[in-house]
């Protein structure tokens, strides 16, 4: 009479994402990366003791080769996290005082987003 093994819901394989709920996504998760990157210096900060050992270490780290590879990219992921997150929710803005609400207008402007994102991004460490 009944069949056990149906699914309740279709499988997530066959499930399309849109632009507009992947958006909304990172969205959600580039608010909590932006948390975490605001937070975590004041509690480094609380955590570390200023010692001789610790300036030494510091200064170790800040002469290194790596760190002055690493800092660049890392400044512009958070650069580009930020930059989402601000731009996506101007976005929001705009569809809660009912603009650009249909669907063309939120393909054009999701596709608007990811472009002057990396645009200014772009165009921060060229020039």
């Amino acid at each position: 009479m009944y069949n056990i093994n149906r699914p309740i819901s279709p499988h997530l394989t066959i499930y399309n994402a849109q632009k507009s709920s992947l958006f909304s996504i990172w969205h959600r998760i580039s608010g909590v990366a932006m948390f975490i990157l605001v937070s975590s210096p004041i509690l480094l900060l609380k955590l570390s003791t200023f010692s001789y050992e610790n300036y030494n270490t510091w200064g170790f780290i800040r002469d290194n080769f790596v760190f002055s590879f690493v800092l660049p990219w890392f400044y512009a992921i958070i650069s580009v996290i930020f930059l989402y997150h601000i731009i996506n929710g101007i976005r929001h803005f705009l569809w809660d005082s009912v603009l650009n609400v249909n669907t063309k207008a939120i393909r054009k402007d999701s596709n608007i987003l990811l472009i002057v994102v990396f645009l200014v991004v772009f165009l921060k460490f060229i020039l």
